[in-house]
């Protein structure tokens, strides 16, 4: 039966942006549990029975419904200041999305009790009291986390009385317009005396600033996906890279698809690059009048422009894109209060100042060389990228990815219908004109974006740029660095952060820098026209000499043994590199080999021969090790012809020697043992008996591999004699495993046993430990054991073998060990095992290149 309507005080509440990007799920569970708690506690101060109230949750709010009993005083006044106090406790200590900020309105009517519960037009009034634009709007500009709103009835018979100390000149009146109804109500914003602002631009259209979208843009897929996922992290994001790099088109393509999240407005301000900076006082008066601010009201002061733009903007969903930015501080004055706006910020620099503050970093990498011909398609059209399609990729690398010298070049084509691609390809080849061919008078240039970017460094970090053009090889780390200017480290990280931290370098890992190509030209061209030649040569010499000084001191590590070693250094560094054991001096040796063998060109190029000789001497522990054998072959060619231009006889036959046993290595016995022969007469010219005895020995390698094992075992035993006679007690060592292992070749494994035996005590007795040989010496022995039957001795000098050559980083050490111990099984018909430890050999000679990974196949195809 219905019952006789009765009056009630209606309480309803809203939280602000509950349904925003940047809340999940779990943040809003989080704030739907604090503002009940809040609502709840506030009712209670106020003296109001919580369980007494009927409300009806709405998700992100309710509708409270107060018993005819309680007053309608009490919900101003003290409910409102302790739910205001509670906000503001609850922001200071939540994450930014779990900051509760909400509307209220206040009502009372009448309202009926049915079976589904209560009903009204009372009930609609205060709904649409909350859901007004004027409410939202002056919630969206407060600088409190709360705003009510009080229809004309409770105004009128609560508010204007002032019971209990309620101030009626702190509301404010408004005729608000929800759907077809206007109503007539009072807005407060507690603790400002000043009308609400109800928002600039309100009814008007909302800025759309953003710059057109671009027809030629390629890629970046990766790059939008990343920004996609950190808008809704941080609502600053900085993107940075090297100039010319795109990073402004990437902002703006990703804003274009994004707008639709931001339907207050996007905005737009470039800040600086070649058009001319402009200053931040522009950029707001800009952005406060596109916002609807008079432009009278406009502030002169900076401070107080970006207090009414924090002010205009609360609240707002607004996407600003501050491109080509120079500082932090441009930034920060700049950026709106409203937690759901985004700002993303494009600078040549990394803007560490931004990140620190919690802004976001999205570092920009060139293009890949596909997408870089997709790019030239784009722009140039009519099927000229694709019939020239090799051609093309020529060009797309020689603008080393960056969209900017894509675009020019593309535009050469377009304003030269009749060129072909392959003529800007010949044209920019040439290193010395590529700056200039990649530059549009007047118009793009990648000349002016890498000028105005080197522009910003301090005159040292400058002068480190221009020296770092000449730097031979593609990165380097900080004490080469360090060695181009004769500063220690220290002084050197700083300067490389600057350059950093400006984009003209990168960062690709811990301690290790490049230098993007196009970039590095523009360096070596400010070396030309800013650093005399005796300076371009200082540097060059001192980059040189660190690698050769460290790559020495890395072989001394690796190679304990070898201390006969010559060395002409011009300049010492002012730090050098300490290794803290094998293994990280042949990690160095193998992480700079290409840098070593550019750095061994150049020195041969500028005629410092016996510096490209004594860098391809200083590998030797590396190739001993890890073969490596193209670098091998190439440091070595290297180094026969420089010691012949330098006419250094020694040096020249160290170089062969070298060269003789890489082509042993490489099972090229012919052109082995040309190498060795001139080794030989050199030194038996030199009178060095000891090298001469070597040459023996290297005689015997050869020849053991083309199977004349006869005379190897003669020229074995005769290099045997020469180290004896000298005393050489590690090169005798050496000998007997030579000896041992042509022996066993022959068949004759139980005459190779006593030969093998002493080697293993002469090398294990070494006052310079040389772990290698030693177990080397132990693989031969134990394949003597496992033909003699001394299977388990065999077993246990094989295991330490392995581990050994493990510990030594020595793969092909490892992989005659895995070799010896496959035969092992396999004579002692274990198959399957035998199989595994061939398959560990296969691996690593495959691995290393080595030429005998097919018998290795054969004989697992054997088996």
């Amino acid at each position: 039966m219905a019952r006789y309507p009765v009056h009630h005080s209606l309480f309803t509440f809203d939280i602000e942006d509950f349904s925003a990007r940047y809340r999940d799920d779990r943040a809003r569970l989080a704030v739907r549990s604090a503002v009940y708690r809040l609502v709840r506690d506030s009712f209670t101060t106020a003296d109001v029975d919580w369980d007494s109230c009927t409300y009806q949750d709405g998700g992100d709010g309710a509708v409270i419904i107060v018993p005819p009993d309680v007053s309608t005083v009490l919900l101003l006044d003290p409910l409102l200041p302790k739910l205001l106090a509670g906000l503001v406790d609850h922001n200071l200590r939540a994450p930014p999305a779990e900051q509760i900020r909400v509307r209220v309105a206040v009502h009372t009517g009448e309202l009926t009790r049915d079976e589904h519960g209560m009903t009204g037009h009372d009930l609609v009034v205060v709904c649409r009291l909350l859901d007004a634009a004027e409410l939202r709007t002056a919630l969206a500009h407060a600088d409190t986390p709360l705003v009510v709103g009080v229809s004309d009835h409770v105004y009128e018979t609560i508010v204007r009385h002032g019971y209990r100390g309620i101030e009626p000149a702190t509301y404010h009146p408004v005729t608000v317009q929800v759907k077809k109804s206007r109503l007539h109500g009072w807005i407060h914003v507690p603790g400002s005396p000043v009308p609400p602002s109800f928002g600039a631009n309100s009814g008007g259209t909302p800025p759309q600033q953003l710059l057109p979208d671009l027809p030629a843009f390629v890629g970046r897929a990766v790059e939008h996906r990343l920004l996609d996922k950190l808008s809704v992290e941080s609502r600053l994001l900085v993107v940075s890279g090297p100039p010319g790099v795109g990073k402004s088109a990437i902002a703006m393509q990703w804003a274009h698809q994004v707008v639709d999240h931001y339907p207050d407005g996007q905005l737009y301000a470039h800040l600086g690059g070649p058009a001319g900076s402009v200053t931040v006082e522009q950029v707001l008066g800009h952005f406060l009048r596109v916002l609807g601010v008079p432009a009278s009201q406009v502030p002169v002061d900076r401070a107080e422009q970006s207090a009414l733009f924090r002010s205009v903007t609360a609240g707002r969903r607004l996407l600003l894109v501050l491109d080509d930015v120079e500082s932090a501080d441009q930034v920060r004055v700049l950026l709106p209060s409203s937690a759901v706006s985004t700002t993303v910020v494009t600078s040549r620099s990394r803007l560490g100042g931004l990140v620190a503050n919690g802004g976001r970093l999205i570092e920009i990498a060139p293009l890949p060389e596909e997408d870089g011909v997709e790019l030239l398609a784009r722009v140039v059209g009519d099927g000229r990228i694709e019939r020239e399609r090799q051609s093309s990729r020529q060009l797309a690398a020689l603008c080393a990815g960056l969209p900017l010298a894509l675009c020019v070049a593309a535009a050469r084509l377009v304003s030269h219908p009749r060129w072909s691609v392959g003529k800007v390809v010949a044209e920019l080849v040439d290193e010395g004109r590529r700056l200039a061919g990649l530059s549009l008078a007047g118009d793009l240039s990648v000349q002016v974006v890498f000028d105005m970017s080197y522009e910003t460094l301090s005159a040292p970090a400058a002068r480190l740029y221009r020296l770092l053009g000449l730097h031979p090889g593609p990165d380097f780390g900080i004490g080469l660095a360090a060695a181009a200017v004769a500063v220690p480290t220290a002084e050197a990280e700083r300067l490389v952060d600057e350059i950093v931290t400006a984009n003209l370098l990168a960062d690709p890992a811990a301690d290790r820098y490049r230098i993007h190509d196009l970039i590095r030209l523009h360096a070596r061209q400010q070396a030309l026209e800013q650093e005399p030649a005796e300076q371009r040569e200082l540097a060059l010499r001192r980059m040189l000499d660190w690698y050769l000084r460290t790559a020495t001191d890395a072989g001394a590590v690796v190679t304990p043994h070898r201390t006969d070693v010559r060395r002409d250094f011009t300049y010492v560094p002012v730090e050098t590199v300490t290794f803290a054991g094998h293994a990280d001096a042949l990690e160095w040796l193998d992480r700079e080999r290409v840098n070593l063998l550019a750095a061994a060109r150049t020195a041969a190029e500028n005629g410092w021969h016996s510096t490209a000789w004594q860098l391809a001497d200083a590998m030797w522990g590396l190739f001993l090790y890890r073969t490596h054998y193209y670098d091998w072959l190439q440091f070595d060619l290297l180094a026969v012809r420089a010691t012949e231009e330098d006419a250094d006889r020694e040096a020249e036959a160290g170089a062969n020697d070298r060269l003789g046993l890489l082509f042993h290595a490489l099972h090229r016995n012919d052109e082995a043992l040309v190498h060795m022969a001139k080794a030989a007469e050199i030194w038996r010219e030199l009178g060095d008996g000891h090298r001469v005895a070597g040459s023996m020995e290297r005689f015997g390698f050869a020849y053991l591999d083309q199977g004349r094992i006869e005379l190897a075992l003669t020229h074995f035993e005769q290099a045997l004699a020469g180290y004896r006679e000298l005393r050489q007690q590690r090169s005798v060592g050496l000998a007997l495993v030579s000896i041992g292992r042509a022996l066993f070749t022959a068949g004759r494994a139980a005459e190779a046993e006593s030969p093998l035996t002493e080697a293993v005590a002469v090398l294990d007795g070494l006052d310079v430990p040389d772990p290698y040989n030693a177990a080397r010496a132990r693989i031969a022995l134990a394949r003597t054991e496992i033909r003699g039957g001394a299977r388990e001795r065999a077993l246990e000098r094989l295991r330490v073998a392995v581990a050994t050559m493990q510990a030594v980083n020595s793969p092909l050490g490892q992989a005659d060990a895995e070799w010896a111990l496959g035969e092992l099984f396999e004579h002692a018909g274990e198959l399957r095992i035998a199989k595994g430890h061939y398959e560990r050999t296969e691996e690593i000679y495959a691995r290393l290149g080595n030429p005998g990974v097919d018998r290795v196949r054969e004989h697992i195809r054997r088996l």
